[in-house]
């Protein structure tokens, strides 16, 4: 009867202790203008631990990259760009759980660019 009184306790703790942490679910995603020759940058987005996608659109010059922030490192891992023939660059990444994810975008032209991010693919 004690070590089912004590399971039970261990049990309700850890209920108690796991109801506050909040677990990155697939489907978030965000997006972002630069208006021409400025820059911009989406909200942060957490990792899924699941493929997501970068992505930059602009009919003229402009550039972009992700930005990986995860416990104790910040890394830079992806980095995009648009001309007036290449209008279009995605990028797949591994969005891993417990890091936060922002795309940064500029337009260097007289050309607005647009910046979309996702934690799903």
């Amino acid at each position: 009867m004690k070590k089912k009184i004590v399971s039970l306790s261990l049990a309700a703790m850890l209920s108690v202790i796991s109801s506050g942490a909040v677990l990155a679910v697939p489907g978030d995603s965000t997006n972002v203008t630069a208006y021409p020759n400025t820059n911009n940058a989406t909200r942060s987005i957490a990792g899924a631990d699941a493929y997501g996608k970068a992505t930059l659109q602009s009919q003229g010059n402009a550039s972009g990259y992700v930005w990986e922030v995860c416990p104790g490192i910040s890394t830079r891992v992806v980095d995009l760009s648009t001309n007036s023939s290449k209008q279009e660059d995605s990028y797949t990444i591994y969005m891993k759980a417990g890091c936060n994810y922002t795309l940064n975008i500029s337009s260097l032209s007289s050309y607005a660019a647009k910046g979309f991010i996702r934690n799903y693919n």
